[in-house]
């Protein structure tokens, strides 16, 4: 195949959107569950910065954690080929 023909290639396929919305509930479920109560036990001070620590730590975790476990374990399921059945 020639580079910049405008045709996708198998490589650069987008999963479908409802499969990411899907791995993104998933993996928000445990962090949204128990990382602002853990960092309200620890954080003493206005709520604004509890949630905004909480926030931005469940960001980071799926960023570099959760989300790249998750890509990697359902990578067939996200990525499957037009007329193949899984």
């Amino acid at each position: 195949m020639r580079i910049g023909s405008g045709e996708p290639t198998e490589h650069c396929r987008k999963p479908k959107r409802y499969k990411l919305a899907l791995l993104t509930f998933a993996g928000l479920l445990a962090p949204v569950y128990f990382v602002p109560p853990a960092l309200s036990v620890v954080l003493i001070g206005p709520r604004l910065l509890t949630v905004s620590v909480a926030v931005a730590a469940i960001v980071a975790l799926m960023m570099y954690v959760i989300m790249p476990i998750l890509t990697h374990l359902t990578t067939s399921w996200l990525y499957e080929q037009p007329g193949r059945k899984t």
